[in-house]
């Protein structure tokens, strides 16, 4: 379950486009970022995605990705020319397929392949069409879903939605968002000829006129059970309250929102919140494992990651610049806990913290938000180069904040949270191998 949001340049401060998404995902699924750069391949050459193999094409861009350890795809990510793209899990009537492409095999694909939003959009399209889209799609449980998108460029969005091969797509204007919920009704730009027709001779309309888009097609028990509406609508009433106004930061601040109740905790509630944390309910197994904001213009791009789960305890760093590669010490995480692997080095921190989480986040907060505050000033001001250099300052920083919270944990009184979420928590460290 995720959440992704986006702001065309009329919309924003600067007259940028912005970009952000949580990607949510099985609680000890470790996510990394990775950047692979542009390559040139041999006639014929095939791709081995996460589930099927498919034809290479001559050439690919440099990408960065934001992906779960074990798949092919990506639950978020950029190319060289600033397309970003994040997709979401869609739940819908039409039962998945066992085998295919799955929405991040598709990302992916579409940023290897594309130097624009219009271009990436018929990647994905043209894939669609012709392989499919299916495949498992869990880690330790089984997950079978469709997929939509929003790919952006520095001067267009586009919202994409898909069911089978079947696909519809609208330009932004302004804002969106999207969540676990297919967002066009009937007032899409464009769609697949077979989208209509599939409805109707299901019965969930009569005609073209009666067609709408999420009504006939969501799976509504599932859809209500992630809080997929919920969140869509509160992700928009935050875009339009700024509306105009829009920076980086306030994209940061709305990945990072739980309710507006200043004594939440994280085992409260029976549904996803946009910062998902995972609890032990049959609606809140997944949280928040990476997230990642972008901003883009006719003449620059910058990304910036959390590299870690849970936005609300974590500081976004710098990514992504031309000529440069992964902060210098980060490593990728696996299955297993590491302490040398960033993923891991902040989770076990993490898993602390939600256990006592209001007076350590009372902690982390004021730091954090300085740390972001002068980050994004030195990097927007002028003639800032962002090299790896300042990537490798960044990146340390970031884990140096995390450090430093997590040694002030022993210090903090320890409140009383519920039986069952310790336990929760107990057992994944277990499984993870946390001492």
């Amino acid at each position: 379950m995720c959440d992704t949001i986006v702001a065309t340049p009329k919309a924003t401060k600067e007259g940028v486009m912005l970009f952000g998404k949580n990607s949510d995902r099985e609680a000890d699924e470790a996510q990394n970022i990775d950047i692979r750069e542009r390559q040139k391949y041999e006639l014929n050459s095939t791709v081995k995605c996460t589930y099927i193999e498919i034809p290479q094409v001559k050439e690919t861009n440099r990408i960065l990705l934001s992906k779960p350890y074990w798949m092919f795809g990506a639950e978020i990510g950029m190319n060289e020319h600033g397309v970003t793209i994040g997709n979401e899990a869609l739940m819908t009537r039409v039962k998945p397929a066992k085998t295919g492409l799955t929405g991040m095999d598709l990302l992916r694909l579409a940023l290897e392949r594309s130097s624009n939003a219009i271009e990436a959009r018929d990647v994905i399209i043209n894939l669609l069409e012709t392989y499919g889209q299916g495949g498992n799609c869990g880690y330790r449980d089984k997950l079978y879903y469709m997929n939509g998108f929003i790919i952006a460029d520095y001067q267009q969005a586009i919202v994409l939605e898909t069911v089978e091969k079947n696909w519809a797509w609208k330009e932004i204007k302004g804002v969106w968002s999207i969540s676990n919920k297919i967002s066009l009704e009937h007032d899409y730009d464009a769609r697949s000829e077979g989208l209509i027709t599939h409805a109707i001779n299901n019965g969930w309309c009569k005609s073209e006129d009666d067609f709408n888009f999420t009504k006939n097609y969501s799976n509504k028990l599932i859809t209500w059970g992630a809080a997929g509406k919920k969140r869509e609508q509160t992700n928009r009433c935050h875009l339009q309250e700024k509306k105009g106004r829009l920076t980086i930061q306030d994209l940061m601040q709305m990945l990072r929102f739980h309710t507006n109740d200043s004594n939440w905790r994280p085992y409260q509630g029976l549904r996803m919140t946009v910062c998902a944390h995972a609890a032990n309910n049959l609606t809140k197994h997944t949280q928040t494992t990476n997230s990642l904001v972008s901003q883009m213009s006719s003449t620059n791009f910058s990304g910036f990651t959390t590299g870690s789960a849970n936005p609300c305890m974590s500081p976004f760093f710098p990514i992504f610049a031309p000529g440069t590669t992964l902060p210098s010490g980060y490593k990728p995480s696996g299955e297993f806990y590491n302490q040398e692997h960033f993923w891991w080095f902040a989770e076990k921190i993490h898993r602390q913290v939600v256990l006592n989480y209001l007076p350590m986040m009372n902690l982390l907060y004021n730091p954090m938000a300085k740390y972001e505050r002068e980050m994004i000033s030195e990097i927007e001001s002028e003639n800032f180069i962002l090299d790896q250099k300042e990537i490798n300052n960044y990146f340390e920083k970031a884990r140096i904040l995390i450090k430093n919270w997590g040694e002030n944990i022993p210090t903090n009184p320890v409140l009383k949270t519920p039986i069952l979420f310790r336990r929760f928590w107990r057992k994944y460290n277990k499984l993870n191998k946390i001492d």
